[in-house]
Order: C-alpha cells, then sequence, then structure tokens
C-alpha cells in the first residue's frame, strides 16, 4: 500500500524533467498512454532540450496521433522520431515513452527488457523511468519485470523513489 504524500502533476514534471537532464544515456519512459498531458509536456522538454523522442507501443502511438488530430497535443516539429532510428542519435539525446509498465507481456517495455524488441535493448547507461502506479493485480507481472530490468544494471527510477507519477 502506498502512503506517500501524493504530489502535485507540476512537481512530478519538475522531477522527471530532472532526471531525463542528468540521465547519462536514453531516458526510457513508462507510462499509461492515456497520460497524454505528460507525454506532451515531456515532449516539449525535449524540443527545448536538443533531445528526440520516440514512442513505442501501439495504444501509445494512437493515442498521441489521436491527440495531436484532435488538437490537444501540438507536438513540436523535429522532436518525434521512428523508434527504428533511435540509434541514429547520441544516447542522451534519446527519449523513448512506451507502454508496459504494468508488466504486460506484449507491450514495448516488457518486450525491449526480455531482448524480444527489433529496434532497442537495454543499455547500463539506460535511465528507466516507470511514471505510473501499481494496478492492484499486476504486482507479480511488474515484480519480474523489474527484476529481470535489475539484472541489466541499468537505473530504475519508480513513484516510490522519486515521485515520478500522480495519479491521472
Amino acid at each position: 500500500v502506498n502512503t506517500k504524500t501524493p504530489v502535485t502533476e507540476q512537481e512530478m514534471m519538475g522531477n522527471i524533467k530532472k532526471i531525463i537532464g542528468s540521465a547519462p544515456g536514453r531516458t526510457i519512459i513508462a507510462t499509461f498512454s492515456s497520460q497524454i498531458e505528460r507525454i506532451k509536456q515531456v515532449m516539449e522538454f525535449a524540443a527545448a532540450n536538443n533531445k528526440k523522442v520516440a514512442l513505442d507501443g501501439f495504444s501509445m502511438k494512437m493515442n498521441i496521433e489521436l491527440a495531436t488530430q484532435l488538437g490537444y497535443i501540438t507536438v513540436p516539429k523535429g522532436v518525434v522520431i521512428p523508434v527504428d532510428s533511435i540509434n541514429s542519435y547520441p544516447d542522451n539525446k534519446v527519449i523513448v515513452i512506451c507502454t508496459g509498465a504494468q508488466g504486460e507481456e506484449m507491450a514495448a517495455l516488457p518486450r525491449i527488457i526480455a531482448g524480444n524488441h527489433k529496434y532497442i535493448s537495454i543499455k547500463k547507461e539506460d535511465t528507466i523511468i516507470f511514471s505510473s502506479s501499481v494496478i492492484p493485480g499486476n504486482e507479480r507481472a511488474i515484480s519480474k519485470l523489474k527484476d529481470n530490468l535489475y539484472r541489466h544494471d541499468s537505473k530504475i527510477i519508480t513513484y516510490l523513489d522519486s515521485n515520478v507519477h500522480t495519479s491521472g
């Protein structure tokens, strides 16, 4: 049970921006694809800091595409890149926003961690942010996901560590 004092969306975004800004390699943010405002703010931060964003996961791509078409998001020009081109940029200039924070087997993050992703594999310098809380019933899948991730020796940050999520 999480007994932490909730943080504001503004404080949470400040924490995420600090983490991205100090990450030595790529930043991989796993969040809910419905967190449109959060994703928008990460894209704006990326644009202001000469970084690129790759969106991964079916629902992530669909939701952002729809939000853009409906005018909820104006994606800064040149910020979003296809996942298959992330290796064309320096690691510290790449942010991957993906699905799978709940450990869903076919979602992007679990495939990346398991080594089953076509374009992304975990590197030691990566910083992985779980910008989501644990949905009851998913504890075991998330624990397994984090356990597999710790084996890669990457930096993992969750809402319990650093206030990188607030309820939707």
